[in-house]
């Protein structure tokens, strides 16, 4: 427990945006932990690393594309949230693209997402490149292993695409709405810095 209250007061130096909340957290870790009380002083620094995770999704919100393939993005829709448990972080960042009437794109970034070991399992199956079905695939963007899925409606039509892509303890994710083309789902995906924001997720 001394290891994660020195290790939350370094990081407060480092941590610009919600400083102020950061800091009430910590000077309540701190005092609580001096009274004994661990279970309050474990409660503090989970609000310090949620504080945490929204300053590391505001900034992801910085280098993410403002237009994704001709669709501009929805400010209003914009969404950065932190999550803690059991010292936990968890990052989430949500994105939308374009009309919710016409061809939309929603972007979402997850730390610790549930959808991570069902993707991670398919992703690490070296002869599963293609579901039988045809609806999934396995592909790069940027170098990263990523899950193509198509999806279809009761006529068999393509009425979108989903673009998995996991690093680390998180997952991008790219819901393709009104996308036809497995071209135009992959050209959406490379058209996101996965670089910038994996440096700044991980």
């Amino acid at each position: 427990m001394r290891k994660l209250v020195t290790y939350a007061i370094v990081l407060c130096t480092v941590v610009s945006a919600s400083a102020q909340e950061f800091e009430k957290h910590i000077a309540s870790a701190k005092s609580s932990y001096a009274s004994g009380n661990l279970e309050d002083a474990r409660f503090n620094l989970e609000g310090a690393l949620r504080e945490i995770d929204i300053a590391i999704g505001k900034e992801i919100m910085k280098v993410l594309p403002t237009s994704l393939g001709g669709l501009a993005y929805n400010s209003k829709e914009d969404n950065v949230t932190g999550t803690s448990g059991s010292l936990v972080g968890g990052l989430y960042v949500h994105r939308t693209y374009g009309k919710p009437d016409g061809k939309h794109v929603t972007l979402d970034i997850i730390s610790d997402s549930p959808l991570m070991a069902g993707v991670n399992a398919i992703l690490s199956m070296p002869m599963i490149m293609n579901s039988s079905d045809g609806t999934q695939k396995v592909i790069k963007i940027q170098g990263y292993k990523t899950l193509l899925t198509k999806r279809t409606n009761e006529t068999g039509q393509t009425v979108g695409y989903d673009v998995q892509t996991p690093f680390g303890n998180s997952m991008l994710t790219l819901n393709c709405n009104g996308v036809t083309t497995e071209g135009e789902a992959t050209q959406l995906a490379n058209s996101v810095p996965l670089e910038k924001v994996i440096k700044l997720a991980q």
